[in-house]
């Protein structure tokens, strides 16, 4: 990874309260370094292991990442 390319970033720590138990998060904000403007969202706690989160929320980073930039969810396709 390009340490130049890195965008500034804040972690937050939500905890989720669901039927199966709480699931602490720790979720990671990047920012445009110009602009501030919210670039990307990366889950970098994910939750108990075994619960299956790991991979919806992997995922869920990536699409929210490529909405916010506002590109396609699903392909990452630059929007017209």
């Amino acid at each position: 990874m390009n340490p130049h390319r890195r965008l500034p970033s804040e972690t937050v720590a939500p905890v989720l309260d669901l039927k199966t138990g709480s699931h602490a998060l720790d979720v990671s904000l990047c920012r445009d370094a110009e602009t501030g403007e919210l670039r990307e969202i990366v889950f970098v706690g994910r939750g108990k292991i075994g619960q299956g989160l790991d991979t919806m929320l992997h995922d869920l980073g990536i699409k929210l990442s490529r909405a916010i930039q506002g590109r396609d969810p699903d392909t990452g396709a630059r929007n017209a």
